[in-house]
């Protein structure tokens, strides 16, 4: 049985945006901007390859996590990411703007 690669997600602050990598690769990612106390996410990227495994939505939850722990408010300007926010309304629902 061979291992699953690696999943990881960071905060590449200097790109503004949240990243996924799987055994070292960029898989996907969300875009963010902040600006009074709001963090806006105007998109959202898996490339086509890892589409349909569930990477877009592990990054966009990691973002908004990390939303919740700050105290943020969120503007979900992405449709991705306003979808994620709808479907978890009792998690993020009170984050947006």
């Amino acid at each position: 049985m061979s291992e699953s690669p690696e999943v990881e997600i960071v905060d590449a602050a200097e790109q503004g945006r949240f990243e996924l990598r799987v055994g070292g690769e960029l898989v996907s990612f969300v875009d963010y901007a902040d600006h009074d106390g709001r963090r806006a996410f105007p998109h959202t990227q898996t490339y086509p390859e890892f589409g349909g495994r569930g990477y877009g939505t592990q990054v966009v939850r990691a973002a908004l996590d990390e939303a919740v722990a700050a105290g943020r408010s969120v503007v979900p300007s992405c449709p991705f990411v306003r979808a994620v926010v709808q479907q978890h309304p009792a998690e993020y629902g009170a984050l947006v703007a």
